[in-house]
């Protein structure tokens, strides 16, 4: 598996994708973008570890709850990955994230109305679209960067896993504590639950868009995306060793 210093520059690469493909008149509201991202990562997860996958539902693969959460290292699953960034880069403390087993047993086994997950999270930070439409959205793009740049499966889960954390840091004003926890929530439903085949359209979900100001202007001709904290994310993860991120078979 790729260090932590190739997760970081493949994550730049899907930054830069994820916020093209989520602006909206120039803007981006980023706990849509952050909660894709987190989706996608799961989503990931879940189709290296899962050769059946049926059409709908929940689906309960112990190799993934392994690599997303169970495994001996947890700097070395998804969710501790995270965590620790989390806790390196912006403080925040582990103690007031959400549990695992919490958010397996809040999502349940169904997704609501229009796939849209029970995310617990504040009003101001619902996600104007499922998530789970990233997938169909951008799963074949973020195959093309994978394999162009040489990594794949695991490695395009922490790649992806870095690019969430990185733009939650330039959303920070939002919350850092609450915008992880909006992710994890993500990550695990896009582990859990069949990904989506077509794209749902999100005037079908029902979800009312809040007026609290969450977005930023999205990079113009080309220009490098808005990702202040990039840097923070990137000192934590050039410390991988010590933090334990290191290498996975």
């Amino acid at each position: 598996m790729a260090s932590g210093h190739r997760w970081n520059t493949v994550g730049d690469e899907f930054v830069r994708l994820l916020i093209a493909e989520y602006q909206t008149g120039g803007e981006v509201h980023w706990p849509t973008v952050i909660a894709a991202a987190g989706c996608l990562t799961g989503e990931t997860v879940l189709m290296t570890h899962e050769a059946r996958m049926p059409e709908s539902g929940v689906v309960d693969n112990p190799r993934v709850s392994e690599f997303m959460h169970d495994g001996e290292v947890k700097t070395r699953t998804i969710w501790g990955y995270s965590a620790a960034i989390a806790t390196q880069a912006f403080n925040v403390d582990p103690d007031t994230l959400p549990s695992y087993r919490h958010v397996i047993l809040q999502l349940g086994t169904q997704l609501r109305p229009a796939s849209f997950p029970a995310l617990d999270v504040p009003l101001h930070l619902v996600p104007h679209d499922t998530p789970m439409n990233a997938g169909p959205r951008l799963r074949r793009r973020l195959h093309e960067i994978a394999t162009k740049d040489g990594i794949h499966g695991n490695d395009s889960a922490f790649a992806l896993a870095t690019a969430m954390m990185k733009m939650i840091g330039s959303a920070q004003y939002l919350g850092i504590r609450d915008l992880t926890s909006l992710a994890l929530q993500s990550c695990v439903a896009g582990s859990r639950f069949a990904p989506l085949i077509e794209v749902i359209d999100p005037r079908t979900t029902g979800i009312v868009e809040s007026n609290t100001p969450a977005a930023v202007a999205a990079p113009q001709n080309g220009d490098a995306p808005p990702i202040p904290a990039a840097a923070i994310v990137a000192a934590a993860l050039s410390d991988h060793a010590a933090l334990g991120f290191g290498k996975r078979r």
